[in-house]
């Protein structure tokens, strides 16, 4: 008997269990109120910069076979139990050749969680029934180290004197302020941070010196500082795009679209990888323009020998206090300092 068989037998099962426990009324169902929220998630996040959020949303409800709402739509609201999300994950990794990762089945978990949240808001159900926890395991922070990056400078200043081409591209000086603002800033390589961010959006402060930076980003609107490099940076983007309006983009602001934006600079930022030969870590795991990220916090978090607050790094990067633990500080090698403290005696 293959997956499919299997999957079909699982509906199958699960059907016949459920049709007692259908919706009397269309306003209990699950698919109701699956609509509703997708519906308040549209009109939310309209206009917003973060564009991709709601169509993430949508295609885990309505994903054809084996959506959220295919599998509990019918289904009355207050009789979904954590064993049909539990079978439903089971449902799930039969249809696939390999199960899903912990990860994206905890943002299934999460929707039905969000459904039946309105529910409990209209006061149809009384409680939200556990959802199954997911097992996850850290994937490593692909970085630099401080040798690493010098070179990485290095190449993508050699790359851009010699005006290489990347399918039909040529590489400048901007691609490689893009790195050096990438690693001051502390911003993410995306459309709605390092790629979305204006020149009106960016304010230059002193004592000490710094870029006040707003933006919208993952983690939605805040307020940043940079470091002082990062301003010498924005500096040189102002000259070398003279006579931009101040509504313009700081870095590539030729690219109207900031998807191609991001997806050229990714191209070029692979060659200057691959000149440099710093493809890949010493353990084999592939780098990205994401690398540059996590070289920055890591960088911040060791040569501060310790005295940087976590939380204000943590609110001034948009992440969290857990963030920086899980994957930069437990993985971090002991600065002088604490290996000193440690030898210390009273």
């Amino acid at each position: 008997m293959d997956a499919a068989e299997v999957a079909e037998e699982i509906v199958a099962d699960y059907r016949s269990k459920q049709n007692t426990s259908h919706a009397a009324q269309k306003d209990r169902s699950f698919e109701h109120y699956a609509h509703l929220l997708s519906e308040m998630t549209r009109v939310q996040k309209k206009g917003a910069r973060n564009k991709y959020a709601f169509s993430d949303e949508y295609k885990i409800l309505y994903r054809e076979g084996d959506g959220v709402v295919s599998y509990f739509g019918k289904y009355d609201v207050g009789k979904i139990t954590s064993g049909m999300v539990r079978d439903y994950l089971v449902f799930l990794d039969k249809r696939r050749d390999k199960p899903l990762a912990p990860s994206t089945k905890a943002k299934q978990c999460m929707m039905i969680r969000k459904v039946l949240m309105l529910a409990l808001e209209d006061g149809v159900i009384d409680i939200i029934p556990p959802m199954p926890k997911q097992r996850t395991v850290d994937k490593p922070r692909i970085s630099f180290t401080d040798k690493e990056y010098k070179k990485l400078l290095e190449v993508a200043r050699a790359c851009a004197d010699r005006g290489d081409k990347v399918r039909g591209v040529e590489v400048t000086r901007e691609h490689y302020n893009l790195i050096v603002f990438a690693v001051h800033s502390f911003l993410r390589p995306t459309e709605t941070e390092l790629f979305g961010i204006r020149f009106c959006d960016i304010e230059t402060k002193d004592d000490p010196k710094h870029l006040l930076m707003t933006l919208t980003g993952k983690t939605g609107y805040r307020t940043s500082a940079s470091l002082e490099a990062a301003v010498d940076i924005f500096e040189k983007q102002r000259e070398l795009h003279a006579g931009t309006a101040d509504t313009d983009y700081v870095f590539m602001p030729q690219y109207d679209n900031r998807t191609t934006a991001v997806n050229t600079y990714r191209r070029i930022f692979n060659h200057f990888l691959d000149e440099a030969k710093l493809k890949t870590d010493k353990d084999g795991n592939a780098r990205s323009p994401y690398s540059l990220r996590h070289y920055a916090l890591q960088t911040r978090l060791r040569k501060s020998e310790g005295k940087v607050n976590i939380y204000w790094l943590a609110e001034n990067a948009g992440t969290s206090v857990e963030q920086l633990e899980r994957f930069y500080l437990k993985r971090m090698e002991p600065t002088g300092e604490r290996v000193r403290n440690i030898q210390s005696f009273g």
